[in-house]
């Protein structure tokens, strides 16, 4: 009988196939949900960032707003006027239009077909009456 050469080695694998490519799939699984898991912390940092601006923004415009209502009011419109020597009177019943902006829904009231709009009343160019 024949010796068997020691250098040759038939043994197959030392470490098993499966095992390696079931260790491999669940460190990758693993990489991929820490890669999900800082994605989400960093998107729920932008959104807790831009809730805080909506905030500073919304105390923004309400301050806007007071100031512009003050601005509009009319002690302040005749004293700019003043201000600046303008000559003006406020218009007449008859010469302001309301524009009334309906819903587009089904539920909005119609304007009957012999009801026109009417946009404006004005046939002449007004310069400082």
């Amino acid at each position: 009988m024949a010796r068997k050469n020691r250098k040759k080695n038939e043994q197959g694998f030392l470490f098993p196939v499966p095992l390696a490519l079931t260790l491999l799939a669940v460190a990758l699984l693993a990489l991929f949900h820490i890669c999900l898991k800082a994605r989400a912390d960093a998107l729920g940092r932008e959104i807790k960032a831009l809730e805080a601006r909506r905030v500073v923004l919304r105390d923004q415009l309400k301050k806007e707003e007071g100031e512009w209502s003050l601005l509009r009011s009319p002690a302040r419109v005749e004293a700019a006027l003043r201000e600046h020597g303008l000559v003006m009177a406020w218009p007449r019943r008859d010469q302001i239009v309301r524009i009334i902006c309906a819903p587009a829904s089904g539920r909005a009231r119609r304007l009957e077909p012999s009801q026109p709009l009417q946009y404006a009343q004005v046939q002449k160019v007004v310069m400082n009456d």
